[in-house]
């Protein structure tokens, strides 16, 4: 692979590893934080993308959570230059049920597209276990490639739902944070762990502007185990098993127990590609409307 397509690829693989957390990591306030009206809580979210510390555009989030049902939604589009102008454009969605011990998913898709190529994915669930999976164009294994069997996607998430509703600040952990420890997830082709454990707990400070966030964040480190569907000799599947450097801050919403992503970071052999909000709006009836602007 000649050196700027692998820095290509790298940049895409690493900026999708950077929306899909992004999109997910938003913790509904937990039952006992919310005793008046059924919860029916609504998340708009905006996100600059960076790669190696160039911006490359912005990912959109909107999120609606009652107490029964939940949707998340997003799309973005992203520009860079390695020889040439590259664009992609994607979106994502997520749809399913709420329940006593987290989210229960009953269908993903995702799709992207860039000049030269376009691509979609859907997955449904049905009792707790994947049931159906479509991909444009379909995906190819090799002989080196470590199966999926029934077993594995069995009580699983998908990427956009797998952080969302797993942390609850009426079950802290030890150490006080909400980190939500190992959440199981297939994407459709590989299934892995992501491990999410508490690092520190920082102070955002706002930037020049006087709106944006200025407050405590609590910082979860991530930590990516594949399991299946993936080549145990991929260089890419290698290094984001070795990294400890992959990190989501967590900040809280006041007074309504409900925590929502401020930035997510993820190294790439080729640089660290990182999203950070720009804007995000949070209504919950009975509360006040929460909204910050940088």
């Amino acid at each position: 692979m000649r050196t700027t397509d692998a820095i290509r690829r790298g940049k895409t693989l690493a900026i999708s590893g950077v929306v899909a957390l992004a999109g997910v990591v938003f913790v509904p306030p937990s039952s006992d934080a919310v005793t008046a009206a059924p919860t029916h809580a609504r998340l708009a979210a905006v996100y600059s993308i960076r790669f190696a510390g160039v911006k490359l555009g912005e990912f959109e989030v909107w999120s609606n959570v009652n107490e029964e049902s939940y949707s998340l939604r997003g799309q973005g589009e992203l520009k860079f230059l390695t020889k040439f102008l590259f664009e992609i454009k994607g979106g994502t969605t997520t749809a399913g049920a709420v329940t006593k011990n987290g989210p229960k998913p009953a269908s993903f898709a995702f799709n992207f597209k860039t000049k030269k190529r376009k691509g979609e994915l859907a997955m449904m669930f049905e009792n707790d276990s994947v049931s159906y999976v479509m991909a444009k164009p379909p995906f190819s294994n090799s002989s080196k490639t470590i199966p999926v069997t029934d077993a594995h996607v069995k009580g699983v998430l998908d990427p956009l739902s797998a952080i969302f509703f797993t942390a609850k600040t009426s079950r802290r952990n030890k150490d006080g944070s909400v980190c939500p420890g190992r959440v199981p997830v297939f994407d459709g082709k590989q299934r892995f762990d992501l491990v999410l454990t508490h690092k520190k707990t920082i102070q955002v400070k706002k930037k020049r502007r006087k709106k944006g966030y200025k407050g405590p964040a609590v910082v979860c480190r991530i930590k990516y185990e594949p399991i299946a569907g993936y080549k145990p000799d991929n260089s890419g599947v290698q290094f984001m098993a070795a990294t400890d450097e992959m990190e989501v801050w967590l900040i809280e919403v006041p007074k309504n127990g409900m925590y929502i992503p401020y930035h997510v970071s993820v190294p790439t052999p080729y640089g660290k590609a990182s999203a950070t909000s720009t804007a995000f709006h949070v209504e919950i009836p009975g509360f006040k409307k929460f909204a910050v602007v940088r």
